[in-house]
């Protein structure tokens, strides 16, 4: 137990990590070959997650990867232990990933979903993903006043067929928790309450590696990620 505190302090001290972030409420690296207590991988069949050796998400060996066969269509999740937030009003939601594609006609999804009973998910974040994604790493915030729970899961989903996605990559995952200042000031979020004036991709790998991009930037431009700003949302489970 204490080897493992340890090797996670030096883990957030050598990560790039965003300054500011709030109290540290949820924090994984995979280092072991088994998935820890409370963490799952559910979905539909035909999707395989395990933990593999390997860094392409731009974290250290290990990491979890997600490969789909050829015939899958559906969805799958990778979800996290309940996370405690009573006494915060709004997080940071960081991890690392990459997504391997092959050529053809790439049309899925992968986002952040939330659930208060690990069954039923409603979709706080989404990005319809059109070919490979580069080693990255996103910071995502989110204000929770509108959420029906301060108790949540979370998953990182993929919605979609797999004939052309090889595997998809995730590291790192860490929930910052924060409160609002005595004015109660955060900037605007959309109906999910995604934060894109908070939020940042920032590329790990390849000519743009160390570039910083806001999501307030990208809600202004017409690239793929103006689907993420916009935001999607579906019926709320009670």
């Amino acid at each position: 137990m204490k080897h493992r505190l340890l090797t996670l302090f030096l883990m957030i001290l050598t990560l790039p990590l965003f300054p500011q972030q709030g109290d540290l409420v949820l924090c994984e690296g995979f280092f072991n070959p088994w998935l820890e207590e409370g963490w799952d991988a559910k979905g539909d069949d035909w999707v395989v997650w395990y933990i593999s050796n390997t860094a392409f998400a731009g974290g250290k060996p290990r990491e979890m990867q997600m490969y789909p066969d050829f015939n899958f269509q559906g969805t799958s999740r990778l979800v996290t232990p309940i996370v405690e937030l009573d006494k915060y009003d709004y997080i940071n939601f960081q991890f690392n990933h990459a997504l391997e594609a092959t050529q053809g006609e790439l049309d899925v999804r992968i986002g952040i979903g939330i659930s208060e009973n690990g069954e039923d998910w409603e979709s706080i974040w989404e990005d319809t993903v059109r070919g490979s994604i580069a080693q990255s790493q996103y910071l995502l915030t989110f204000d929770m006043e509108e959420w029906p729970t301060k108790a949540p899961q979370f998953c990182l989903y993929f919605t979609g067929h797999g004939a052309y996605v090889t595997s998809w990559y995730i590291d790192n995952v860490f929930i910052f928790a924060s409160k609002k200042n005595k004015y109660g000031d955060i900037e605007d979020g959309d109906q999910n309450g995604f934060v894109a004036a908070r939020s940042h991709i920032l590329s790990l790998k390849g000519p743009s590696a160390g570039t910083v991009t806001p999501f307030a930037k990208m809600k202004k431009s017409k690239n793929k990620f103006s689907r993420i700003v916009e935001g999607r949302r579906g019926r709320r489970r009670r």
